[in-house]
């Protein structure tokens, strides 16, 4: 039930954006965004080298995998990372496109929906938000 109030907090203000702008009325019905708790993700026992995680650090920097990428108020430089990435996975016969999103300070909603929304846009599913710090 709680992950269910939080899908819908998260979910409304990028569904409320897009039919206002109109051109990504699908990108929220097509790429749905998963709360997880971090635990769950700290749990899995084996770890998944394809695994894509992008931390949002207290001051806005973005990281892919440890590796700085950016700000949340520019993403384009984790965002071409991340098209390559998959440009190259697909050449490779792997279709593994899951994003993990760790928001680690206080983030803009209006960043982070630009965020999900780029993500969406090249395909990324599933996307996974990781609520503890939410």
């Amino acid at each position: 039930m709680l992950k269910e109030h939080f899908r819908k907090i998260l979910l409304v203000p990028v569904f409320a954006t897009c039919l206002f702008y109109g051109g990504c009325k699908d990108t929220v019905r097509n790429y749905p965004v998963d709360l997880i708790d971090r635990r769950a993700v700290l749990l899995n026992k084996q770890p998944n080298p394809l695994l894509l995680v992008v931390e949002i650090d207290e001051s806005g920097r973005l990281s892919l995998n440890k590796i700085e990428t950016g700000t949340i108020s520019d993403p384009d430089n984790l965002i071409e990372k991340i098209e390559v990435i998959f440009e190259d996975r697909e050449k490779a016969g792997h279709n593994e496109r899951e994003v993990i999103i760790d928001p680690q300070g206080n983030v803009k909603s209006e960043d982070l929906e630009k965020l999900i929304e780029s993500l969406a846009a090249m395909k990324a599913a599933p996307i996974r938000v990781i609520k503890n710090n939410l």
